[in-house]
Order: C-alpha cells, then structure tokens, then sequence
C-alpha cells in the first residue's frame, strides 16, 4: 500500500492537508490499475462542477504551464501512426 505523509490539523473533524509534490509522488508509486481508478474518482467527483474542467484548460493553456498540457496530451492521447 503506498503511503503519504499527512498533517492533523485538528481531531474533530479529522482535516489531512497533502501537497501537490506528495500527492504526484503517491500517484507515481501506485501500480496502473490503482492510477486509472485516482483517475476515475477525479472524474466522479468532478461531475457537480463541470465548468471547473473549463478553468482546468484554460490554465493548462497559460505559458507557465504549456509543458506540463504538452506531456500530458502526448502520454493520455499519442499521435496515430502516420501522423
């Protein structure tokens, strides 16, 4: 089981703050099965606020982030052979 390091802000209710770099690294430790279904609770969870995945996009698009857009379209959805 891959494990991540969490701060308790308080006892009641029960608050786990998790960095993006810890987060990422526990995402990398997972085996592809256990990645596509992070994934998929993204997705789930996601449904109430569609718009959001709007946003998502358009800071995918800014300069600071094109590299992180072009990794992952080319990872998630490769060119066709012949392309």
């Amino acid at each position: 089981m891959a494990k991540i390091r969490v701060d308790v802000s308080s006892s009641r209710p029960l608050f786990i703050e998790v960095d993006p770099d810890s987060f990422g690294a526990l995402f990398a430790s997972m085996g592809d099965d256990d990645q596509v279904a992070v994934l998929r609770a993204m997705v789930s969870h996601m449904r109430p606020h569609r718009a959001q995945w709007d946003h998502i996009s358009i800071t995918l698009e800014s300069a600071e982030n094109l590299d992180i857009r072009d990794q992952l379209r080319e990872a998630l959805f490769p060119p066709a052979e012949g392309e």
